[in-house]
């Protein structure tokens, strides 16, 4: 039992992490194909990212150590399980659920069902479509077992069988049909598809979108710098990394506030903006002076008051006040232009297929 449910825990946590790092990009692209977020799709692909990993696990999981197995023979002609199962117990219904080569077909069958309903439900694709995919997949798994992981071990340490590809296939072409008997479609947005009104959720998904990039780009900087001390200075690792603890986190916060400085001047927009595809509309104030003012009205703002010298100066709390007042001010605000909006003089519009 214990050999089931391992894999399965191990598709569930990489999968959830696979998640995490794609949610931002499937959020993106969520508010530039609709116009708006589709939670049920995210839904999907989070489960579909989970799917996707059982796959893996299951056919691929646990990776042997070396000198502790032993090289499988591969079966090329169909058929062999046939031969699996009469070399059990087949003398009545319950024997053969019980039959340990047929619980083997059964699940390699359920295990890529699923792979129907996702296609269907995030591509729209056929029966057609969805076997010929189901038909790739398992030719590449069962490739990788034939080859030893291509390579990466000197011979097959799993079974190459034609029979699973027979199978796995057959499980994709279930589900499809199956996909088409529920008559199940792509999961998309109801309503008609437009210019949309901005709301307050999707204003702080954007501000949401401001500060993990500049968290991410302030660490990427940091990591780079690193880098660049071993790899082009010639200094120690160890050195390098007493270094960086040794220093002041400035350098990867100046970085990530020039970068979404020099976004903004130059689109009028935040890495967050762009996430949620939203758009300020120029007003009386000249975008020379606009964007600025903007920058200053959102992350530009709460980042100069979470700079090193402010909070080692004692006001760690000011960007966290200030953070308070944008969401306020957003809620506030009935276009939820909020403080940058009125810095700026320009409302915040949807980006939507150029909505004005």
């Amino acid at each position: 039992m214990e050999a089931r449910i391992w894999p399965g825990l191990m598709a569930i946590l990489f999968g959830s992490l696979f998640l995490f790092v794609i949610i931002v990009p499937l959020i993106a692209a969520n508010y530039r194909k609709f116009g708006r977020l589709s939670p049920g799709r995210i839904v999907v692909w989070g489960a579909f990212t989970v799917y996707a990993f059982a796959l893996l696990t299951y056919t691929m999981l646990p990776l042997p150590e070396a000198g502790s197995y032993e090289c499988v023979a591969p079966r090329f002609a169909p058929g062999a399980s046939v031969t699996d199962i009469a070399e059990f117990d087949t003398s009545s219904a319950r024997a053969l659920l019980t039959n340990p080569a047929v619980l083997q077909i059964a699940f390699n069958v359920l295990l890529f069902m699923p792979l129907g309903l996702f296609a269907r439900l995030l591509w729209g694709r056929g029966v057609v479509a969805t076997t010929l995919i189901g038909l790739g997949i398992s030719l590449f798994i069962e490739t990788s077992q034939l080859t030893g992981l291509w390579g990466i071990y000197p011979c097959a340490y799993r079974l190459f069988d034609v029979d699973d590809i027979i199978v796995n296939t057959s499980g994709a072409l279930i589900g499809a049909l199956l996909a088409a008997l529920l008559r199940l479609r792509p999961v998309e947005p109801r309503g008609e598809l437009g210019p949309r009104p901005i709301t307050f959720g999707r204003r702080f998904l954007g501000m949401l979108g401001d500060l993990v990039a500049v968290g991410f780009i302030g660490a990427a900087a940091e990591v780079a710098r690193n880098l660049i001390r071993v790899s082009a200075l010639g200094q120690e690792a160890a050195a390098a990394t007493d270094a960086a603890d040794a220093a002041s986190p400035a350098f990867g916060w100046a970085v990530a506030l020039g970068l979404q400085l020099c976004l903004v001047l130059l689109t009028g927009r935040t890495v967050g903006d762009l996430i949620v595809n939203v758009r300020y509309e120029a007003g009386s104030i000249p975008p020379i002076f606009a964007r600025p003012l903007r920058f200053l009205g959102g992350i530009g703002g709460y980042m100069l008051l979470s700079a090193p010298a402010v909070e080692h100066a004692g006001f760690a709390w000011a960007a966290s006040a200030y953070a308070l007042i944008i969401l306020i001010w957003a809620i506030a605000t009935p276009d939820r232009s909020g403080l940058a909006g009125r810095l700026s003089g320009q409302r915040v519009v949807d980006g939507f297929r150029g909505a004005r």
